[in-house]
């Protein structure tokens, strides 16, 4: 049988072969929500804390999002982006010094899991700039966590996050898009954010 993480996967499995027991199950990520106990996130503490997880493959899409980073920098925004797991990649280095990027910009190493989950607790919003993803698990951990998540439409991450409802979804490989819709986020007020994180921990339940 196929087992998906997603209907966006199902449909991609569907074109390899139906398997003859006829047996094809989406099964969503289970969380053990015991681990994933609710933080008071909030954008308003100091500076703006951005951060996104995960290899630096191309298909993550980071270049998109440092390019959106660059476009938040050149209109003077106050924020800090931190990319989980890409230290020493060449390319997003060489994007970092040719954006002027440094001050905003850190790569750290791989992590424990532990540590992950802290830098995510402190950050303001979950950045996911992926050009495809089955339902990216780290997002799901982000949204249980109770913060904010800013997505493409990658994949089935549709799946997951209703535009404004649970989080906020953009187009993939445009960078003006996510640079607009971080803007858009800045300026929300608290309560609003407060709607979004517990829908997003609940759509995750």
């Amino acid at each position: 049988g196929i087992h998906s993480v997603s209907k966006a996967i199902s449909k991609k499995g569907k074109k390899i072969e139906i398997p003859r027991s006829h047996i094809d199950q989406v099964v969503y990520t289970g969380l053990d929500f015991s681990k994933f106990p609710w933080v008071q996130s909030s954008k308003k503490v100091d500076k703006l804390r951005i951060i996104s997880v995960g290899r630096p493959h191309w298909i993550k899409g980071y270049p998109y999002a440092l390019r959106a980073i660059k476009i938040l920098a050149e209109e003077q925004l106050d924020f800090e982006y931190t990319i989980v797991g890409a230290l020493g990649d060449e390319e997003l280095t060489y994007l970092i010094h040719e954006f002027n990027l440094q001050d905003k910009v850190k790569l750290t190493p791989k992590l424990e899991q532990e540590e992950v989950f802290n830098k995510m607790k402190n950050a303001s919003l979950f950045l996911l700039p992926s050009l495809e993803e089955g339902i990216a698990n780290v997002a799901v951990e982000a949204m249980a966590l109770g913060v904010p998540v800013i997505s493409t439409n990658c994949g089935g991450m549709e799946e997951l996050i209703t535009n404004t409802q649970e989080g906020w979804i953009v187009p993939i490989r445009d960078p003006k898009a996510l640079a607009a819709q971080i803007k858009t986020f800045i300026s929300l007020e608290e309560f609003q954010i407060k709607n979004v994180r517990i829908a997003a921990r609940k759509k995750v339940e």
